[in-house]
C-alpha cells in the first residue's frame, strides 16, 4: 500500500525546505565507490598534549590572533616560496632519534616539494592574501599523506614577503590482513595500499575484501594532480564473486573557493547479486547491473561576500537492470528496470566559514570544518528523446551549516532527493541531521548526533536498513528495515594527551545508541514492519590512532549490550573496525 497523500505531501515539503534552509553544499554524488570508503595551524609537536589547557586561550580566540597578525602582511608581494616537506620522524625531538625510527624515515620517500608546490594557491610575484594562505594549508591538510601542514610569512624588506611551507609526512605504505566485526558478522581484507607512491602524491591500491554480501579483489589508481594539474584521475577494477565493477574518472573540480571553472567526467559498468533484508534476514536475492556515464561542466564567478556561486551543466545516463538470481524460483520479487538519460542544471553555494578544531572526531588531528551556510541543487528532465525509458523529473538537493561558542560545536545538514514520474514520485529520500560537541573534563568531548530519514515509494533495492553496521552497535546488522528511521547516539569521549612509545594514541568512549526503522504502512506481506519496536543499547569502546600513519589508521575495538529484543539476539555484541573518525 502507498502512504497517503497527505503523508506524501508532508515529505515532498519537507524535501523542498532543504532548499531554503542555511547549509553545505553537497558535491554532485557519483555513483559508489568500492570501499564503503581547510584555515592556519601550526605543526603539531607530537610530544606536545593534543588539546590547549582549558584556561588557556579558546581555538576560536587563537585563530583570531593568528589571522590578526597575518593580515600585517596583506597586499605584500610574495618572494620566494621555500617548500619544507619534513619525514615521519624528526630526530632532533627527545625520543625520536632511535633506530627503527630512523629506519621508517630511510624507507620512505618524502613527499617531493614540486608536488607541495603545484597545490599552493599562492605564487611569487602574487599579492599576499590570508584566505589564500589559509586555503592552501586546507588543501595540503586534506591529503591523507600529510600530518599537518603550515605556512609561515617571513619579511623580506621593501614590501616583499617570502614563505615557507612546512609540511609532516605521515606513513603512507599499508599492508597485511585486517579483520572487521559489526552487527554479529565478520569482515577481513588483504591489503596493500600506498597513499603517496614514492612521494608523487598518487595511490596505489591491490585489495582483497570479504564480506557477508561478496567477496571483492580490486586494484585501483589515484592521481589527484594529474601531470602537475588541478586535475584528478581514478581508475579501477573489481573482480566480485558475485559479478564486477570497472570504473573510470577524471575530473577537475572547484578545488578552491577562487577556482572560476571545472569539467569531469565519470563512467562506471557494475554487476552484482543484491540481497534484501528482512529482520536481519536475507529474504531475496536479484542480480543487478548498472551502465553509468556522466558528464560536466561548471562556472563561477569570482568569489564575494566570504562565499563562491557556482554552475554546473551536465548529461547523465544510467541504466540499471534487474533479473531474478539463478538459485530463486519465477516468482521473487524484482525491481523494476529503469533507463535514466537526462541533462541537468545544478548550483552550489560554498559560504567561508572554515576553522579548525582538534579532538572531536580525530585523534591528535587537526580538523577543518565549514560552519558557513552552503546549499546545493540539481534539477533534471530525463525522456525518450534523450534515450530514456519514461518521462521523468529528477532533483536531488543538500545543505548543511554550524555554530561554534568557547566550548560548544553544532553542525547540523539535510539532503533529499526524488524523480517525478506520472503526478507521482519515485524513491523519494529525504534526512536531515545535527551533531553536537561540548568539551567537558578539561578537553575531553560529550557528543550527541540526531539523524533521520523518510520516504516515499522507495526503489526495491534501496532499503532504509538499521542494525549494528548502521549505528546501534549493540544488535545484528540490518535488523530492522522499513521507509522510515532515526537514531539517537550519546557518546563521552576521552582523548589521551600522551604519544605512547612516540607511535600510538589513545581514546576511549562510553556510548548510548537508540533507533529505529519501521514502516507505517507496510505491504500485507510485510505487515510486522508497522509495529518494530525501539532499539537501545548501552557500551564501552577503545579507539588507537597513530600521528604516524594515514588518517584512515584509527582502530576501533566497542562492547556493546542491548537493551532490547527477543532471546535470538546476543547479550554482548564486539565490534572491531577503523576508521578516519572516532
Amino acid at each position: 500500500m502507498m502512504p497517503s497523500r497527505s503523508l506524501r505531501a508532508l515529505s515532498l515539503a519537507a524535501l523542498l525546505l532543504a532548499l531554503c534552509g542555511a547549509g553545505a553544499a553537497r558535491a554532485q554524488t557519483p555513483p559508489p565507490s568500492e570501499e564503503e570508503t581547510q584555515a592556519p595551524s601550526p605543526v603539531a609537536d607530537p610530544e606536545s598534549p593534543a588539546a590547549p589547557d582549558p584556561d588557556a586561550e579558546t581555538e576560536a580566540e587563537k585563530a583570531e590572533a593568528d589571522t590578526a597578525a597575518l593580515r600585517a602582511f596583506e597586499g605584500s608581494t610574495i618572494g620566494e616560496i621555500r617548500i619544507i616537506p619534513q619525514s615521519i620522524f624528526n630526530p632532533d625531538e627527545p625520543g625520536e632519534d632511535k633506530l627503527l625510527f630512523r629506519l621508517a624515515d630511510r624507507l620512505h620517500r618524502t613527499t617531493r616539494p614540486r608536488v607541495i608546490e603545484n597545490q599552493l594557491l599562492l605564487r611569487p610575484g602574487d599579492s599576499f592574501s590570508v584566505e589564500a594562505l589559509q586555503e592552501s594549508e586546507r588543501l595540503l591538510r586534506a591529503n591523507r599523506y600529510l600530518y599537518d601542514a603550515d605556512i609561515r610569512p617571513i619579511p623580506a624588506g621593501d614590501g616583499r614577503v617570502d614563505l615557507e611551507v612546512v609540511t609532516r609526512d605521515v606513513w603512507t605504505l599499508q599492508g597485511g590482513i585486517s579483520f572487521k566485526r559489526a552487527g554479529g558478522e565478520n569482515a577481513s581484507s588483504i591489503r596493500l595500499e600506498d597513499y603517496n607512491f614514492l612521494g608523487t602524491g598518487k595511490e596505489i591500491t591491490l585489495l582483497r575484501v570479504s564480506d557477508v554480501d561478496r567477496t571483492s579483489n580490486l586494484i585501483r589508481y589515484r592521481d589527484p594532480g594529474l601531470i602537475g594539474s588541478r586535475a584528478r584521475l581514478e581508475l579501477s577494477y573489481a573482480d566480485n564473486s558475485d559479478g564486477g565493477r570497472k570504473r573510470f574518472e577524471l575530473e577537475r573540480p572547484f578545488f578552491s573557493m577562487n577556482a572560476r571553472w571545472a569539467a569531469g567526467l565519470r563512467t562506471m559498468l557494475d554487476e552484482r547479486i543484491e540481497p534484501l533484508y528482512d529482520t536481519g534476514r536475507v529474504v531475496n536475492r536479484f542480480g543487478h547491473e548498472r551502465d553509468f556515464a556522466e558528464v560536466y561542466a561548471g562556472l563561477s564567478p569570482r568569489r564575494s561576500a566570504g562565499g563562491a556561486h557556482r554552475w554546473k551543466l551536465g548529461f547523465t545516463y544510467d541504466r540499471e537492470r534487474f533479473e531474478p538470481d539463478g538459485g530463486l524460483d519465477s516468482t521473487s520479487v524484482v525491481p523494476e528496470s529503469r533507463e535514466l538519460s537526462y541533462p541537468w542544471i545544478g548550483y552550489e553555494y560554498v559560504q567561508d566559514g572554515f576553522i579548525v578544531e582538534r579532538g572531536l572526531d580525530r585523534l591528535r588531528r587537526t580538523e577543518d570544518l565549514n560552519l558557513g551556510k552552503q546549499v546545493y541543487w540539481r534539477l533534471g528532465w530525463s525522456t525518450p528523446s534523450f534515450g530514456a525509458d519514461v518521462d521523468r523529473l529528477i532533483f536531488e538537493t543538500g545543505t548543511t551549516a554550524g555554530w561554534r561558542s568557547s566550548r560548544q560545536l553544532l553542525l547540523a545538514s539535510a539532503q533529499g532527493s526524488t524523480r517525478w514520474r506520472d503526478d507521482d514520485t519515485e524513491n523519494l529520500r529525504f534526512g536531515a541531521g545535527i551533531r553536537y560537541y561540548v568539551r567537558n573534563f578539561r578537553e575531553n568531548v560529550f557528543y550527541a548526533s540526531l539523524e533521520g530519514e523518510i520516504a516515499d515509494n522507495l526503489d526495491l533495492e534501496n532499503q532504509i536498513l538499521l542494525g549494528g553496521d548502521t549505528g546501534l552497535r549493540g544488535y545484528p546488522l540490518r535488523l530492522q528495515s522499513g521507509d522510515r528511521r532515526y537514531l539517537l547516539t550519546l557518546e563521552q569521549r576521552f582523548f589521551s594527551d600522551r604519544e605512547y612509545f612516540h607511535l600510538v594514541n589513545l581514546g576511549a568512549a562510553v556510548f548510548f545508541d537508540a533507533g529505529r526503522a519501521w514502516m507505517p504502512d507496510p505491504p500485507r506481506r510485510q505487515a510486522h514492519l508497522r509495529d518494530q519496536q525501539l532499539l537501545k543499547d548501552v557500551g564501552i569502546g577503545l579507539r588507537i590512532g597513530s600521528s604516524r600513519s594515514s588518517k584512515a589508521a584509527m582502530v576501533h575495538f566497542d562492547l556493546a549490550f542491548p537493551l532490547d529484543g527477543d532471546d535470538t539476539i546476543e547479550r554482548v555484541q564486539w565490534l572491531v573496525s577503523t576508521s578516519e573518525t572516532f
